[in-house]
């Protein structure tokens, strides 16, 4: 059948406040826009030209309207995305200084008396190319974690693409539980990408070795494995199909930034334009060039959905 959606994020509209040149205890909050990692990678590859959708929940409070009516202007299908009482999450972002970037986050409640379902939507995915998920949504309740597991088995026996970012933040999350979750969803992923910044990756796989890291990831099944190097480099592990799948590890340099960058999403843009580059049928080392391209170019644009980029692939 020919898929209505190229992909399908399932994720978590925030609505953020990013401050500059203050600190966050002091600075006046205004402008907000919309934000949150998951909505960040819909975009991106809806600016590439991908059908792409969020299937969400998004809260009946003063900011329902700005999240739905940004999510349309950039593309983002939200046929999907059900309303339900509460208050939506609340992120502040603080750039002044790169090297000690403050997130602060108030996400009230979760999903587990809202309208999401424990048990995968399979009309849903059968009209869906790819899927995607990141922690920050799966661990968001007993419901989203059900939902997320079943989708990815369900997307990934009937041969959809399957991507997934830990997008860890160890003070919201449950380290036990965010290990038991990723190893039980990583027989199913496809892309798997991970930060190695703030050693991430030393608490799930023992190592804080980029390289180590993508040829675990390589060894467990996982298609295309992008370990982001904290702003220095990629290093991308694939299964090269000219190699009879044999695996494959290249480090892809990644553009300096003069007088600091905008590093809020930059994760999130990587993965939407990997996935973009991917359906377009580009190969996959020139597909996470791309990616790393994009990423940089938001670094260097803002913090905004407005600040994503996109080019003709190189």
């Amino acid at each position: 059948m020919d898929e209505k959606y190229d992909l399908m994020v399932f994720g978590e509209p925030m609505i953020q406040y990013a401050i500059e040149n203050g600190n966050v205890a002091s600075a006046k909050l205004e402008n907000p826009s919309v934000g949150g990692s998951d909505v960040f990678v819909a975009a991106t590859a809806a600016k590439n030209g991908l059908n792409c959708g969020l299937y969400s929940v998004i809260a009946k409070d003063p900011y329902e309207n700005l999240i739905r009516q940004t999510l349309k202007k950039n593309g983002v299908n939200t046929d999907f995305c059900m309303s339900c009482s509460g208050y939506n999450g609340i992120e502040i972002i603080s750039d002044a200084e790169n090297e000690s970037r403050e997130f602060f986050y108030n996400r009230p409640g979760g999903h587990d008396d809202s309208p999401v379902s424990a048990n995968a939507d399979t009309n849903l995915l059968d009209n869906c190319k790819t899927i995607y998920a990141s922690s920050a949504f799966a661990l968001s309740s007993k419901k989203a974690r059900s939902l997320v597991f079943e989708s990815f088995y369900y997307a990934h026996n009937n041969e959809k693409m399957v991507a997934f970012d830990p997008n860890m933040r160890l003070h919201r999350h449950s380290l036990p539980q965010l290990r038991e979750t990723i190893w039980m969803l990583l027989p199913f992923i496809d892309f798997f990408s991970i930060s190695a910044a703030s050693k991430e990756t030393l608490p799930l796989f023992n190592s804080d070795n980029p390289m180590v890291v993508a040829s675990i990831l390589l060894e467990e099944g996982v298609q295309y494995a992008a370990v982001r190097n904290a702003g220095e480099s990629v290093f991308f592990g694939y299964l090269d199909d000219e190699r009879n799948m044999k695996p494959t590890i290249v480090e892809i340099p990644v553009e300096k930034i003069e007088n600091g960058g905008y590093f809020s999403y930059c994760g999130a843009v990587f993965n939407g334009a990997f996935i973009s580059a991917i359906l377009k049928g580009e190969n996959a080392k020139n597909a996470a060039q791309y990616a790393a391209f994009c990423a940089t170019q938001k670094c260097i644009r803002g913090n905004r959905l407005d600040s994503i980029y996109s080019a003709e692939l190189r």
